[in-house]
């Protein structure tokens, strides 16, 4: 599609600008700033592909390669603002942040409605580089809206969860969602009747997690089960997860 000459001869020159703070971002609260003026840049613009490039940017992985990514986003606007109209992506957006481009890199989506739950599991998944949490979600509704939007290769469902539960997920995913589901929950104990459920809906695996959303041994006693279940549901070997 064909873009508005005039608004490009500004865009360039904002975008470069916006792209070396991220590439110079010090942390990231910084990060996170100038991705937000990238992003209305790119919204302004009506450029989809840069829109879409930062979108699988969020959430910011463990490790973020801020330099090389500005780099890759300021090639590609350029060469947009040359063709005068959008383009496609030569290479995944996300590759300098994440795994190396001969790895496969499973794109996740965390739900649970405890902050400090989804930040352990995303902890959990982040010893493997196979894995990119690009979502998370607080309640069923919400993740109903990620997996539209994301359209995930893994979801890690926590079954417990106000407006919408994750059985309620499971029965929507299972009729218009993509991807594999691994269910995280301590109501689903494995064997009992809230995981057969879960099963039947269409999630591969049901892993346990401690009782109390804060507990801190989820890391460390129940990280490498997580790890486990993830690689079994996205097809990658088990005996190599890390």
């Amino acid at each position: 599609m064909s873009l508005d000459p005039e608004i490009l001869a500004f865009f360039l020159p904002e975008w470069e600008e916006a792209a070396a703070r991220l590439a110079a971002a010090p942390d990231e609260a910084a990060q996170r700033r100038a991705l937000d003026a990238l992003g209305a840049l790119a919204s302004g613009a009506e450029i989809a592909s840069l829109k879409a490039a930062l979108r699988a940017l969020e959430p910011l992985p463990e490790v973020f390669g801020a330099p090389a990514t500005a780099a890759a986003l300021t090639a590609h606007a350029r060469a947009v603002v040359e063709a005068g109209e959008d383009l496609p992506f030569a290479a995944d957006p996300a590759a300098p942040l994440a795994a190396p481009a001969s790895a496969p890199v499973i794109r996740t989506l965390v739900v649970d409605d405890s902050a400090m739950m989804r930040r352990l599991v995303r902890e959990s998944l982040s010893a493997d580089p196979a894995f990119a949490v690009v979502a998370e979600a607080a309640d069923g509704r919400e993740a109903l809206a990620r997996i539209a939007d994301e359209a995930p290769d893994l979801i890690m469902l926590d079954i417990e969860m106000p407006v919408l539960d994750g059985l309620g997920v499971l029965r929507d995913w299972a009729l218009r969602g993509t991807g594999a589901v691994v269910v995280v929950s301590s109501a689903a104990v494995p064997g009992g009747e809230v995981a057969a459920e879960a099963r039947r809906l269409g999630a591969c695996t049901v892993v346990g997690k401690p009782s109390g959303a804060f507990s801190p041994d989820l890391g460390e006693r129940q990280g490498e089960a997580i790890r486990r279940a993830a690689r079994k549901a996205a097809g990658l070997p088990v005996e190599g997860a890390v």
